[in-house]
């Protein structure tokens, strides 16, 4: 299963390999941000976009996937767990970013409203999510509830921007991508 992680990650960060330079610039990295990637899996991409952040935190609820990512990068910390109750303390992040996972959880709104708690005052979220134009037909949908859990729940870009506004999110913004969208927020 390893072996499978890897190339599976591999790709993925493949196929995204045009969003990483944009998701990389709204994370906006340096030495004194501490980030949380919610869904990070065992941090192949993680490690692309938050290179030069002073701490990054991976949330993966995959076990195989967190041995993966501990032997793999261990510049990364990793932590099991689920974006709709995070492990940490209040305003403890200055990043907390969902690349291409927030259509898995449960509840959605739950997930950003922990995102929010865990931010610090002005800390940054960043959620990548696919258009309906790029989700996965029904093969590639039942692989990934058979990988990730039956949840998939796709947003457009607005309806994904009026849930952040409603999880108490400030200047709420949709920033294209060439295989996704973005969408940014401040505490």
């Amino acid at each position: 299963m390893p072996i499978f992680i890897r190339i599976a990650e591999r790709l993925s960060v493949r196929k995204r390999s045009e969003d990483l330079p944009i998701l990389r610039a709204l994370v906006a990295p340096s030495s004194t941000i501490r980030l949380l990637d919610i869904g990070g899996g065992a941090g192949t991409a993680t490690e692309r976009f938050s290179e030069g952040c002073g701490e990054v935190i991976v949330l993966e609820p995959n076990r195989k996937k967190l041995v993966v990512g501990r032997r793999r990068r261990p510049a990364l910390r990793f932590h099991e767990g689920r974006g709709e109750s995070i492990p940490f303390p209040d305003d403890y992040l200055d990043r907390a970013v969902a690349v291409v996972s927030l259509h898995h959880a449960d509840d959605q709104a739950q997930v950003l409203r922990e995102m929010r708690r865990v931010l610090r005052r002005s800390g940054r979220l960043v959620l990548a999510e696919l258009p309906h134009s790029r989700v996965p037909g029904l093969f590639g949908r039942w692989i990934g509830g058979h990988m990730h859990g039956p949840s998939l729940s796709f947003l457009e870009a607005p309806e994904l921007k009026e849930k952040v506004e409603a999880a108490g999110f400030v200047d709420v913004a949709i920033h294209p991508g060439a295989t996704c969208y973005f969408v940014t927020a401040t505490k």
